[in-house]
């Protein structure tokens, strides 16, 4: 399908479905041109920002009716740029639709708006005996994002991705109408499981505005550690064994000394202890008896593979602040090395990773190109960037292509 250019009446019209003139910016700045990555820039012609569903309604028909494109827009916190507008039209910005709607713990559910950052959800919850297990690894991620992404995160390796958390949605479709997919109940079996199509499908199909999210009654155990090793492949290793032993963790996060070299060089700090390689192996359970218990066997079993003294990240201690400062920058710290990079997303089974990685070392010297990787070893997803040092854009695009990521 042709896609129309806004025109001033378009603008006009559209105008008058907004009831704050705040919210309708019709000179975007740069801020609505990129992701978290930055790699892929596109400057919408026309910011809407609805906070109703009615808003969101006759803007999407209007467009539709117009051949018009519109994208939604979160926090911008990917990093493929899948809410830019890189055909024109309109960027629908849906950080204003931030509220909570309803908080029903009896039916252990929550009904928000897809706006709502994760971290507004968490604040919510704090005090409350539920809480929303997902944890991507953006906090002021939106809500709406995680649906559309079908996002994962540190805990998925026990509690799944998004998709498993998400009773219900709101979904305005392109003829601007809204439609309920999926119910509060846990099971549904009426009809073609339309919500699980909505889930992941990046705002090609509709465009997600109220979200009924599962909660769970909040652990009240958890436990944190840092388990290094001489080598990055012993650590990886010991990961399916873990697993096999009957420890269920909630996360298992890797990372290697390349990595945390870039990192040093980022923050001017020292990452706090010695080892090649290192995984951070997150539990939680319901009474101290069952997480000492989990966390003896895996330390039990890690040793196997000549894992080193564990630390223990405890929540005050300056030390566990700054290894979780060093997690989360890292991602940070590689855009930091490099003037050029591409990032490539990929999941393997738990027992390939050292292969993968391998092979990684390899085509680093074939085709004289750094690639840092990190990610979470529980389920196999691997964070891996394709860095760039002095190569032109050209020798850059030649490179990525022939390290056939």
């Amino acid at each position: 399908m042709e896609h129309e250019t806004l025109t001033q009446t378009d603008i006009k019209n559209l105008r008058e479905f907004i009831a704050n003139k705040e919210r309708f910016i019709t000179k975007p700045t740069v801020h609505w041109d990129h992701d978290q990555f930055k790699t892929v820039r596109a400057m919408p012609e026309l910011v809407i920002q609805p906070t109703t569903n009615e808003e969101a309604e006759k803007v999407v028909k209007y467009a539709n009716d117009h051949h018009i494109p519109v994208v939604p827009r979160g926090n911008s916190t990917g990093l493929m740029g899948a809410n830019l507008t890189i055909h024109g039209g309109i960027s629908l910005d849906m950080v204003k639709m931030n509220k909570i709607l309803a908080y029903e713990p009896n039916s252990l559910t929550m009904t928000v708006q897809a706006g709502i950052r994760l971290k507004d959800i968490e604040e919510f919850l704090a005090d409350k005996p539920f809480t929303y297990m997902p944890a991507p690894a953006m906090h002021w991620a939106t809500i709406g994002g995680n649906v559309n992404t079908n996002a994962g995160g540190l805990k998925a390796i026990k509690y799944g991705v998004i998709r498993e958390h998400i009773r219900k949605l709101k979904v305005v479709l392109a003829n601007g109408k809204s439609y309920v997919f999926g119910a509060k109940a846990v099971k549904s079996s009426s009809g073609y499981s339309l919500k699980d199509l909505i889930i992941g499908s990046e705002g090609t199909l509709g465009i997600v505005t109220e979200v009924t999210m599962r909660l769970y009654p909040r652990p009240k155990e958890t436990i944190n550690a840092l388990i290094p090793f001489s080598s990055l492949e012993d650590a990886l290793k010991s990961v399916p064994a873990i697993l096999a032993s009957g420890v269920v963790p909630t996360t298992v996060e890797f990372m290697g000394r390349q990595v945390l070299d870039l990192w040093e060089k980022y923050a001017h700090q020292k990452f706090p202890e010695k080892g090649e390689g290192f995984i951070i192996l997150g539990l939680d359970a319901f009474t101290k008896e069952e997480i000492k218990a989990e966390l003896e066997q895996a330390l039990k079993t890690t040793t196997r593979f000549g894992s080193k003294q564990a630390v223990i990240l405890e929540a005050s201690s300056e030390k566990a602040q700054l290894i979780w400062k060093a997690r989360e920058e890292l991602l940070l710290a590689i855009q930091n090395s490099t003037p050029m990079m591409d990032e490539v997303d990929i999941s393997v089974p738990i027992n390939k990773i050292p292969e993968v990685l391998t092979r990684i070392e390899e085509l680093e010297t074939e085709v004289k190109m750094k690639i840092p990787s990190f990610g979470h070893a529980g389920d196999g997803n691997l964070h891996i960037y394709l860095c760039s040092d002095k190569d032109s854009k050209d020798i850059f695009a030649q490179k990525s292509k022939k390290s056939n990521f």
